[in-house]
């Protein structure tokens, strides 16, 4: 019975803890594992993910930091918004034996963070800083990935946090976000000291949602299950077309504007639609990749077939060939008619060798209509390796 290795374990029970990162605490979990698995003596990540609370992370000394922020401004990392494309990993090593690596976070191909570390080449644990650097920020991307997915079970709490993002202070002081038809839980959020926490509650009676108003008055018990641990000076219920009601509680009792409650319609049925954005990128990423993925198969099936072309036809032609030219050799001593045979013989057998040449050459096969519907290689209008 083969004995587990404790390090592994380690390494991978470790990681796991970013693939359970909630939204708001990424950035600090994936820290965490860094440190657990690497000890790096200095450390940022960053991730900015659109309508939600930037997540950064600061963790060395100054002077660590200074060497780690060079590398970060040099390759434009500092900027979210750049546009150029961007590597998805870089590992420098530096003569006294430390490293610098970073390892940047995207979604949907597109960069939103990354992870940064300088510290000892060799951790603790028998892992390189590159090899922690790239399993964290390649966890961090497949976690944000799933967080972001329409389906996922965060899909309602990050949603929530969009709304309350966008709306600012404006005396909105938490809100209750919950879909109208479903089991799923509620989510309660509030905001204090610049972030936004969350927790699930669990929903209302069904024949208490199906009853509630747009722009309704919230009863003082429902308020305070909603809130048990906030003092909230009023709520209000706000539904919508995209299927989801909210709870919307304010510091003091002066109602809100139609416009308040407007400004809140127009956030979820702005996110319901960025849903079917996110579903049409999603698509469209997945179709180039099938599109690759199809060109790639069709150009190793081309050269498997060249190559079986070379072994079979060209082994035998090359004898055709070499006698042809050898008979050729001596075509004065034979009769015109059988000189022009050999010739005819001599030019097919060199157009096969180059047609064979050219199909070797092959990376992406261009196709023509054949006969019966059938489709044919267009050898000319094929990409071909560069001579």
């Amino acid at each position: 019975m083969k004995v587990p290795d404790p390090r592994l374990n380690f390494i991978m029970s470790t990681l796991r803890s970013i693939g359970k990162a909630r939204i708001g605490e990424l950035a600090g979990i994936c820290t965490e594992t860094l440190e657990a698995i690497a000890r790096p003596v200095a450390t940022k990540i960053s991730i900015s993910l659109t309508g939600l609370d930037s997540e950064d992370l600061i963790s060395g000394q100054e002077r660590d930091l200074a060497n780690l922020d060079k590398a970060l401004s040099d390759y434009g990392l500092t900027k979210v918004a750049k546009k150029a494309p961007l590597p998805g990993f870089i590992s420098i090593s530096l003569d006294d034996g430390n490293a610098i690596t970073i390892g940047v976070v995207k979604h949907l191909g597109n960069y939103v963070g990354y992870v940064g570390a300088y510290g000892d080449d060799m951790g603790p644990e028998g892992i390189t800083l590159a090899e922690a650097v790239w399993l964290c920020s390649s966890q961090l991307s497949l976690r944000v990935h799933t967080l972001l997915s329409p389906n996922s079970p965060m899909a309602v709490e990050i949603l929530g946090r969009r709304i309350l993002r966008a709306l600012g202070d404006g005396g909105i002081k938490t809100l209750t976000i919950g879909p109208a038809a479903g089991r799923e839980p509620w989510i309660s959020l509030n905001r204090a000291s610049g972030k936004i926490f969350a927790k699930e509650i669990e929903r209302l009676p069904q024949e208490q949602v199906a009853g509630i108003n747009n722009g309704e008055i919230i009863g003082e018990n429902t308020l305070k299950y909603l809130w048990s641990e906030f003092e909230v000076a009023l709520g209000i219920w706000i539904s919508s077309e995209a299927g989801y009601y909210l709870a919307v509680g304010f510091e003091d009792k002066k109602i809100p504007s139609p416009q308040i409650i407007g400004k809140i319609r127009d956030q979820i049925e702005s996110a319901a639609r960025n849903d079917y954005e996110y579903l049409i990128k999603s698509f469209e990423k997945l179709r180039i990749e099938f599109d690759k993925l199809v060109k790639s198969e069709r150009a190793a099936a081309v050269t498997e077939t060249t190559v079986t072309i070379n072994h079979e036809i060209n082994n035998p032609l090359t004898a055709i060939l070499g006698n042809t030219q050898l008979l050729l050799m001596s075509k004065d001593k034979l009769p015109a008619d059988i000189v022009s045979k050999l010739q005819t013989i001599e030019r097919s057998a060199v157009k096969i060798r180059e047609t064979t040449a050219k199909l070797m050459s092959i990376i992406e096969p261009v196709t023509a209509p054949y006969v019966s519907g059938l489709e044919m290689i267009d050898i000319e209008k094929s990409k071909k390796k560069k001579p």
